[in-house]
């Protein structure tokens, strides 16, 4: 029942009106658990020009520490007494960028400062579920725009991600309360995790989103997509009571229109097997739900001209790159090898060489550990997975047609 509970999460929020924040509704509030009070202590807002800025104290903060550091310290200048965020290693490697993007951790600095109270209370204060999409669509277009997110951006997060598992500039004492294990732990992980792979996965994905589409960028026709699956979203909201209170012929007739999501969540009851995620033989149980539902969505006969507008042909080419899923999956496998490190890691104690104390080996015998760094993602799982994210494609029949 798990996916029926989130249609009805989100019922509640797109029909509550809490006395506290307005007379009118603002669901993505409610979701958030975000009242007034939290809002205070994020933004203010200046009357005169109706527009929000941050708490005094963010404001300080991000003027006087954070901005200093990302637009004037540099590997030249560095000393770990006048440095907080960043350590020699980081600055080096974000000074390797090319030189035309060298600025854009300053300039994202400036942009969060100046924009960033705006975008959080336009989205606080969406009226429905699609003004919140397109307010986050309209933020990260622009932002895309305005700091040459589809050159400059890609290079800033490469240079990021090849310096996170070496990272210890003081932020990460002070995150760690000093405590010399804690430390030491994000090192021993980091230097272990596939960084190289998400570092690819990610680069991938902001290069598909920055392909060129019918709308400019990939990004725009992906949230046009996503906006109009939000208004199936509230349609199917705005008329839940009515489908559920009616009788299965009445409830049937309203699976078969285009213009909701009861087909999807039907299919979801019809196979709810799935109770929690704990083992591969769970998630197999819910990707095989999630796969139905994305059939239900794309592949309904009489729906699959509707399809298009979410599923544009950039995102079709997105979904079939399977090195991007390569490194995916290569990722996920090491997370799941570190699992043990992760829970004994501050309590390793050794007998000698190779040989790991008798506490480690009571719950990871040696037979369970090499069954653990030699596995590997299922085949049945990640095609479960793929027919999940990329339901338009499995359709029987008539193929669902991308759009432009």
């Amino acid at each position: 029942m798990k996916f029926l509970s989130i249609i009805l999460l989100l019922y509640h929020a797109y029909t509550a009106h809490p006395s506290y924040i307005s007379e009118e509704p603002k669901p993505m509030r409610e979701i958030f658990d975000v009242n007034e009070y939290n809002i205070e202590d994020v933004v203010n807002e200046e009357v005169v020009v109706s527009k929000y800025v941050f708490d005094d104290e963010i404001i300080e903060v991000v003027q006087e520490d954070v901005i200093p550091e990302l637009c004037y310290l540099t590997s030249d200048n560095f000393t770990v007494y006048n440095s907080f965020l960043l350590d020699r290693y980081c600055l080096e490697e974000l000074e390797s960028v090319s030189p035309q993007c060298r600025g854009f951790k300053c300039e994202l600095a400036h942009y969060f400062l100046e924009h960033g109270a705006q975008i959080y209370m336009d989205f606080m204060n969406a009226a429905s579920y699609k003004e919140a999409v397109e307010v986050v669509h309209r933020e990260l277009s622009t932002a895309f725009e305005k700091l040459n997110m589809c050159t400059c951006g890609r290079e800033f997060f490469k240079a990021l991600f090849k310096c996170a598992p070496f990272y210890h500039a003081n932020a990460l004492f002070y995150a760690t309360e000093n405590r010399s294990h804690h430390t030491a732990q994000y090192g021993q992980w980091m230097k272990n995790l596939d960084v190289k792979s998400a570092s690819k996965f990610f680069d991938r994905l902001m290069a598909g989103m920055c392909a060129e589409s019918g709308s400019g960028l990939c990004l725009n026709s992906i949230f046009n997509g996503f906006e109009e699956l939000t208004e199936l979203l509230e349609t199917t909201l705005e008329e839940y009571d009515d489908y559920d209170d009616g009788d299965r012929k009445h409830r049937k007739s309203q699976e078969k229109r285009c213009d909701t999501l009861f087909g999807s969540i039907r299919t979801w009851t019809d196979n709810d097997d799935f109770e929690e995620l704990d083992g591969e033989e769970d998630f197999e149980i819910f990707l095989n739900q999630t796969a139905a539902v994305s059939k239900a969505f794309y592949c309904e006969k009489g729906c699959k001209k509707t399809r298009g507008a979410m599923y544009p042909c950039c995102l079709r080419k997105m979904l079939e790159d399977e090195k991007m899923f390569d490194n995916v999956a290569r990722v996920i496998e090491s997370i799941y090898k570190l699992v043990p490190i992760m829970e004994w890691s501050s309590r390793f104690e050794w007998e000698g060489f190779y040989e790991l104390d008798d506490h480690f080996t009571r719950n990871y015998p040696k037979e369970r550990l090499a069954t653990i760094t030699a596995w590997k993602i299922p085949d049945r799982i990640r095609d479960a997975f793929m027919q999940t994210v990329h339901g338009a494609k499995f359709c029987e029949g008539k193929i669902v047609r991308c759009s432009d």
